[in-house]
């Protein structure tokens, strides 16, 4: 065997080399995805305070999607409410809603305090603890009752959705109720047209679609509020599809399933349905949904795995028609009867608030349930990640007396995107919040059809 001369051995060193550094700098770029650690930090805090049992938003800036806490600890360190806890968060920029009551439900004492603020990462990566000092005033209204049961609440310019969690209406009360009020001026949402591309199917894909999509046996998305009542009764009771994640979180909608797609939206888990347009050989499949970040009707991809069927309850059914707002139920086929409610009115700063349209599915029932520091709603049910259908709001839990403005807004839009259902049974069958709850009890993933009050080509796809 002949020795290998110098100039080989030379060159087959140098190939060596190369070679592990070319599979250093690839692992370490593929590495590189998945170990960064977010950074968050606040750009929105109370600068001049809270009044205990009041609101104010915090809004937090974050540069990778995951799973977010934040709390509001005392001067020793301890934590008295929790605003977020394991959220999962989509957007850079996340708008909590937050409430000075403690998680006893009792209002929080003045004082200075801290907002603590950290999250994981999709890929299981942590951050970095940021803070932010605060202050909790005297309570503006000295007959301010405590609230119990607080739950953490928040409100996301993406969701989820999402989620993201959200209540209904607007508080009012006692101090402001004996004094006379200016009248506010409305707020107007202004949108700009969406943006869309031609997919591989030939349909319009991207954000504000139209309806150019040929569906047969489509259910509820070939149908308007005015379908007939047997139309309505096979929307109703066809099998719905939905997203095989928990009922209170998300999954995104993307505009393409190549590389260097966008996300386009979200939707819920396990209760909101979406229309499967076509599955592909690839994993993917395109599907259309109303979004959860402003009710936009949106057309894109999702990975075929994350879909699940779910078989509706047979013998009741509800529909929402947000242009009436009124709610009516169907047994067996047949109309048993209508109620009154008001759905969510979205605002230029918070979009969320619109009620998506769609199907849904009843999930979790929560029964009395914290209303932004203000009071409760009763008989709350969860449909839709953040959204429930409840009753208009008391001052109190268990109370008689009803938050003023929601009530009043009863027949039009006026929540925060719950679906807010009449207390006194309605002449039209006698259907009321309660009534609801009643026959939820025993009756498990009762489809809700939700009807929009505007076209698909005229939802909000983004404000001026």
């Amino acid at each position: 065997m002949k020795p290998i001369c110098r100039t080989m051995m030379l060159l087959l060193c140098l190939l060596l080399v190369c070679t592990a550094s070319s599979a250093s700098a690839a692992t370490k770029k593929v590495s590189k995805t998945f170990t960064t650690a977010p950074t968050i930090k606040f750009t929105d805090a109370p600068s001049r305070g809270t009044a205990s049992g009041d609101s104010n938003d915090v809004t937090i800036s974050a540069s990778l999607p995951g799973f977010f806490n934040l709390y509001l600890l005392d001067e020793n360190g301890s934590t008295v409410l929790t605003i977020a806890k394991n959220l999962e968060i989509s957007s850079k920029e996340t708008t909590f809603d937050f409430y000075a009551i403690d998680d006893n439900g009792e209002l929080i004492e003045p004082g200075t305090y801290t907002f603590s603020a950290d999250m994981v990462s999709q890929f299981g990566v942590a951050s970095k603890v940021v803070t932010k000092s605060t202050k909790i005033l005297e309570s503006k209204d000295k007959n301010v009752a405590s609230a119990a049961g607080r739950t953490g609440s928040s409100s996301t310019s993406s969701s989820s959705t999402a989620s993201s969690t959200s209540s209904t209406g607007s508080s009012s009360s006692a101090s402001s109720a004996a004094k006379p009020k200016a009248t506010p001026v409305p707020e107007v949402l202004t949108y700009t047209e969406g943006k869309y591309a031609m997919g591989d199917e030939g349909l319009l894909v991207g954000v504000g679609v139209s309806d150019a999509a040929t569906q047969s046996s489509a259910g509820y998305w070939s149908l308007k509020a005015d379908a007939s009542d047997a139309e309505i009764w096979a929307a109703i009771t066809r099998p719905m599809t939905g997203v095989d994640v928990g009922e209170n979180e998300s999954a995104y909608i993307y505009d393409s399933p190549e590389s260097g797609r966008a996300k386009i939206g979200t939707v819920s888990g396990i209760s909101q349905g979406l229309n499967v347009i076509t599955e592909r050989d690839d994993g993917w499949a395109l599907v259309e949904a109303f979004r959860n970040e402003d009710g936009a009707f949106v057309r894109g991809y999702i990975k075929a795995a994350k879909l699940r069927t779910v078989e509706p309850n047979a013998t009741y059914g509800i529909v929402i028609d947000k242009a009436k707002q009124t709610l009516t139920v169907y047994k067996d086929g047949a109309r048993l009867g209508s109620c009154s409610v008001t759905t969510g009115l979205a605002t230029p700063k918070y979009p969320h608030r619109e009620t998506p349209a769609g199907e849904f599915i009843t999930v979790t029932r929560r029964g009395a349930y914290e209303y932004y520091g203000s009071g409760y709603t009763k008989y709350t049910i969860r449909i839709n990640g953040s959204y429930y259908l409840a009753e208009i709001p008391t001052t109190k839990k268990n109370g008689t007396k009803f938050i003023e403005d929601v009530e009043a807004s009863l027949g039009s839009k006026g929540t925060r995107g719950n679906i807010c259902i009449a207390h006194a049974a309605s002449s039209d069958g006698g259907i009321n919040a309660k009534w609801i709850w009643d026959m939820t009890d025993t009756n498990k993933k009762v489809k809700v059809l939700i009807f929009d009050d505007k076209p698909r080509t005229d939802v909000p796809v983004s404000v001026k």
